[in-house]
């Protein structure tokens, strides 16, 4: 994927977001579809702190020198934050704000800067690109899941 179109895919995502929940009200927003899975406002934050841990580790990437990624827990940290509690619109701001400085923040990287490594203990050796590709198909991902939850609650 070209940078180009990971920065513009980045940029545009928060809008994709804000259709999947349009017209939903705050009870909707928070309801799950079924025992276990996310509703959409916990969808929201974890792409939001995604977006947050991306921007850190692309940074860590182009200060040090081959620096270990640490992974996280998606699941303990939705209840360690508390995301079902989110309200809706804060979150929808932090979202943008986050992912479009995240794209913001890999436009101004320099191609030597975009290749720069990093490992990852759940990925092995990977890049300031390959992240960024990630974070991408990431995103793509929960948005079809955005989809899904909001079919299940109110139907097609």
């Amino acid at each position: 994927m070209e940078r180009n179109d990971i920065v513009a895919y980045l940029r545009g995502a928060p809008d994709l977001v804000v259709h999947a929940c349009q017209e939903l009200t705050d009870e909707q927003l928070h309801q799950r579809p079924a025992a276990g899975d996310w509703s959409l406002i916990e969808l929201v934050c974890h792409l939001r702190d995604s977006a947050i841990e991306e921007g850190m580790r692309a940074r860590r990437m182009v200060e040090e020198d081959n620096p270990t990624l640490e992974p996280y827990d998606e699941r303990d940290r939705a209840i360690e934050r508390n995301y079902i509690a989110e309200d809706c619109p804060k979150a929808m701001t932090a979202l943008r704000a986050y992912l479009t400085g995240y794209a913001y923040q890999l436009e101004r990287f320099s191609e030597a800067e975009w290749e720069r490594p990093g490992f990852h203990p759940e990925d092995g050796p990977v890049s300031v690109r390959m992240r960024a590709e990630l974070e991408v198909e990431h995103t793509q991902a929960h948005l079809a899941q955005m989809r899904a939850t909001r079919e299940a609650i109110v139907g097609p």
